[in-house]
C-alpha cells in the first residue's frame, strides 16, 4: 500500500474539510448542511449544531479513496479538545459522553481505488443532557503494518455541538490588542490577541491590511495561516506573518478577523522591532467589553459631581448677590441689593 501522507497528522486540521481529497491520499468530506445554517462557512466543513436535550442529529459524510490501492478503512467517533489554539483529536477511540451518543452506520468497510463511500453519523442527545458544547471528531483510519512496527494513518471531520434548552448560545470575540514583533527567524509577524467572548467555541481566521506606511506604502491583505481555535473564555493569539523585507514603518494595521458568520476587526498602528528583536511592545485597541460597564458608571459619577459642584458654586454665589452692599463683583452699588435700595 503507498503512503497515505494526508493522514499523518493526529489532529484534525485542513484535511477535514468539503473539498475532493488530492490524489494519492484518503480523504473525508461532510455531505450535508442544515438549512439554518446554509450561510455558515464552518457548517458546510464540520458537524455544527446547537440541539435541545433529547434531539437526534443526522449528518452524512464520504469518505473517498484516490490512492493506487484498495485501502481497509474503519470510520469511527472520538473525543476532542482545544489545545494551545488548535482543535486536537484525543489518541485513538478515546471516549466521553459526546461519543456515547454518537454512531456511524459503516464502522469499516474495503474502499477501493478511486471509490467513495457515504457514511452516516448519528447523534442521539439524551433527554437528562446537561447543558453545555461538546467536542468531538470523526475519524476515518487506514493501518498499514512494516515489519514490527504499525503506522495508524486518520483524517476526520469537527463536531461541535452545543446543548441547551432555547436558542443557542451567541458567538462573540473582542480583540484585546494588535503586536507587532519578530519571529524566532526574525519575520515579521502581527499577532492580535483575541478573547471569546460568547457562549460558542471559535476557529478564527483574518487578515491583515497595511496602509500609511514609509514614502505611503500598503499592502495586504495577508492571512493569518493556521486558523486558531479558542473555547468559550478562552484567550489566544491569530498571527500573520510578512515578508522579511516588510519596512519597520510605522504603519496603519487593520485587522479583521473571522469565525463563521462572526466578524471583528481593529485598528492600531504599529512598528516593527530590530530584526534582531523577537517581541515589541502590545498597541492597545480598545477596553475589552468587560472594562466598559464600570468605565461608563464611572464617567457617569464623574459627570453627576461636577453638575452638583457647578450648582453648588451657583447658589453659592446667588447668596452673596442677595447680601445687602454686595454686588456681584463685590462693590456695594450694582447687582440686586443696590437696585432694592433705590426702589425704596
Amino acid at each position: 500500500m503507498c503512503l497515505l501522507s494526508a493522514l499523518m497528522a493526529p489532529a484534525v486540521g485542513a484535511a477535514a474539510d468539503s473539498s475532493a481529497p488530492e490524489p494519492g491520499m484518503i480523504g473525508v468530506r461532510l455531505l450535508e448542511v442544515p438549512v439554518n445554517r446554509a450561510d455558515d462557512p464552518r457548517a458546510r466543513i464540520y458537524i455544527v449544531d446547537h440541539v435541545q436535550p433529547g434531539a437526534t442529529v443526522h449528518r452524512k459524510i464520504e469518505v473517498s479513496n484516490t490512492t493506487a490501492d484498495q485501502a481497509a478503512v474503519s470510520v469511527y467517533e472520538a473525543a476532542a479538545r482545544i489545545i494551545d489554539g488548535t482543535f486536537a483529536g484525543a489518541p485513538d477511540r478515546t471516549a466521553d459522553d459526546l461519543t456515547t451518543w454518537t454512531a456511524v452506520d459503516h464502522p469499516s468497510f474495503p474502499l477501493g481505488a478511486g471509490e467513495a463511500q457515504p457514511v452516516t453519523v448519528t447523534i442521539t442527545v439524551p433527554k437528562d443532557a446537561p447543558e453545555g458544547e461538546r467536542l468531538g471528531v470523526v475519524w476515518a483510519e487506514v493501518r498499514s503494518a512494516a515489519g514490527s512496527v504499525t503506522a495508524v494513518n486518520r483524517v476526520g471531520i469537527r463536531i461541535y455541538l452545543s446543548v441547551g434548552p432555547g436558542g443557542e448560545p451567541a458567538s462573540g470575540m473582542h480583540i484585546e490588542t494588535l503586536i507587532a514583533g519578530r519571529s524566532a527567524d526574525s519575520l515579521p509577524v502581527v499577532t492580535a490577541r483575541v478573547r471569546n467572548t460568547g457562549g460558542r467555541a471559535l476557529d478564527i481566521g483574518g487578515q491583515l491590511t497595511l496602509s500609511g506606511g514609509p514614502g505611503g506604502l500598503s499592502g495586504g491583505p495577508f492571512a493569518a495561516t493556521p486558523s486558531t481555535t479558542l473555547g468559550v473564555g478562552e484567550t489566544g493569539d491569530v498571527t500573520v506573518t510578512l515578508d522579511p523585507e516588510m519596512p519597520a514603518g510605522p504603519w496603519d494595521a487593520h485587522m479583521a478577523l473571522k469565525s463563521g458568520l462572526l466578524t471583528e476587526s481593529a485598528d492600531a498602528t504599529i512598528t516593527f522591532p530590530d530584526a534582531a528583536s523577537t517581541a515589541a511592545e502590545p498597541v492597545g485597541v480598545g477596553d475589552p467589553p468587560g472594562l466598559l460597564w464600570p468605565a461608563a458608571i464611572a464617567g457617569f459619577a464623574l459627570l453627576v459631581l461636577m453638575v452638583l459642584l457647578w450648582a453648588w458654586k451657583r447658589r453659592s454665589q446667588r447668596a452673596d448677590s442677595l447680601q445687602p452692599g454686595r454686588g456681584p463683583e463685590g462693590s456695594g452699588t450694582g447687582g440686586l441689593a443696590s437696585g432694592v435700595g433705590q426702589s425704596r
